[in-house]
């Protein structure tokens, strides 16, 4: 009987809870097989602000995976994010004991344990140590040194850290309902894995993942990260002020935003009007739509200034040949791409997820990219290792093998 490989993914976000089961056949396509989603509660901007309420969530989203897949899973893949996330960039170098070695993975290991070693307290934990270039013997740029002669070696690197007690709240609660957390990868970069493509990434790209309660950034240049940033501000601002002008609830501002929102007034064709219950229950509101409209353009303009200025900041603004790739749930307001291409003066597409195969096509759509791209980044670095299960009697995901192999495995995901 083949063995095929099943992988699962939990993307914990501020909207919603997402559970995606993958099938990774021997070619390595994957294959979307199940999908559970509940509301979120209990998680802000990143945070667990309530664990009894997100467990809760996070308990029926994987209920609801396992029934779609018909699968029982006991160890899982997630994301993290949040303004505790930060980058930094770490430059080491080993000097060989003998002439023109041959350099190996043992050497970028080396390189990789001198950075780990500076991070040893227990504030911070390291998420990602992510190769951005290599130069051989204090002169000669290269990208990949293994099978290279060289004399030494310098590295530099992209370390993602977070705060560890952030880490190990998310990682408490997801495991208090019974699941291991196997592996996790950071937002922007699963998102990025997701959406982007190789080329955009070697010429210069921005990745802006706008969901509820946070805004990604992920720079890619030269084909490698150059620096992320997580940003307390996403689409619940939005909700949040429909709610307040209107006086409705922020249940029904969320419905209308989603039914009749647009990012910009320039493509209003016709100002009609809403009419959504009021609080009391007794008459209907009549709202202008083009009130609802400037409402979200109003906060979007702020959103995209304010993200400007740290692509700004971060020195790459001009270098971005590829231009904005925007992404989450925020993406798929109509004519977001026009309003954005005019904030920052640049190049703008909507990111979908990509490079898998699904049952449904809401899968493909920008809300899905951090809990698809969750599992290609980590499928990316695990693409040799297998976890199995039995196929005929459809039982519990076995996961011993792994984590009893791996328990020890270095921090270094490509």
């Amino acid at each position: 009987m083949a063995k095929n490989k099943i992988f699962v993914s939990l993307d914990v976000g501020s909207s919603k809870i997402a559970t995606i089961f993958a099938d990774i056949d021997e070619t390595g396509t994957m294959y979307v097989i199940g999908l559970g989603e509940s509301q979120s509660k209990g998680i802000d901007k990143g945070n667990i602000i309530s664990s009894a309420d997100a467990i809760k969530s996070i308990k029926e989203s994987i209920s609801l995976g396992e029934a779609a897949a018909g699968f029982k899973v006991n160890g899982i893949f997630i994301n993290i994010g949040g303004h505790h996330v930060e980058s930094k960039k770490e430059k080491e170098s080993i000097t060989f004991s003998m002439p023109n070695k041959e350099i190996d993975q043992d050497d970028i290991n080396a390189l990789i344990e001198k950075i780990n070693s500076k991070y040893k307290n227990e504030s911070t934990t390291i998420l990602h140590i992510i190769p951005t270039k290599y130069i051989l013997d204090d002169e000669d740029l290269v990208y990949d040194p293994i099978g290279l002669i060289g004399n030494k070696l310098t590295g530099e690197f992209t370390v993602v850290t977070i705060k560890s007690s952030a880490y190990n709240n998310l990682k408490k609660v997801v495991e208090s309902v019974g699941i291991r957390v196997l592996d996790l990868a950071v937002n922007p970069i699963a998102s990025a894995t997701s959406v982007l493509y190789p080329e955009e990434k070697e010429l210069g790209v921005a990745l802006i993942d706008i969901g509820g309660g946070l805004s990604d950034i992920a720079i890619y240049k030269n084909g490698s990260l150059e620096m992320l940033k997580s940003i307390p501000i996403g689409g619940h601002l939005i909700t949040k002020d429909i709610a307040y002008r209107f006086k409705i609830s922020r249940g029904l501002a969320e419905n209308i935003k989603i039914q009749y929102g647009l990012a910009t007034l320039d493509y209003l064709d016709v100002d009609d009007h809403i009419d959504i219950p009021s609080r009391e229950g007794d008459e209907n509101i009549r709202i202008d739509r083009k009130d609802l409209v400037e409402t979200i353009e109003w906060r979007l303009r702020e959103i995209f200034e304010i993200l400007k200025k740290e692509l700004e900041k971060s020195g790459f603004y001009d270098k971005l040949t590829s231009g904005i790739v925007l992404t989450g749930g925020v993406s798929n307001t109509p004519y977001i791409k026009e309003l954005a291409e005019e904030i920052f003066e640049k190049d703008v597409r909507i990111g979908r997820p990509k490079d898998f195969k699904c049952f449904t096509e809401k899968l493909y759509s920008p809300q899905y990219a951090t809990g698809v791209g969750v599992l290609q980044f980590l499928l990316n670095s695990l693409e040799k290792r297998e976890i199995t299960y039995n196929s005929k009697e459809k039982s519990s995901i076995n996961f011993e093998d792994f984590i009893n192999k791996f328990i020890n495995k270095l921090k270094e995901l490509f």
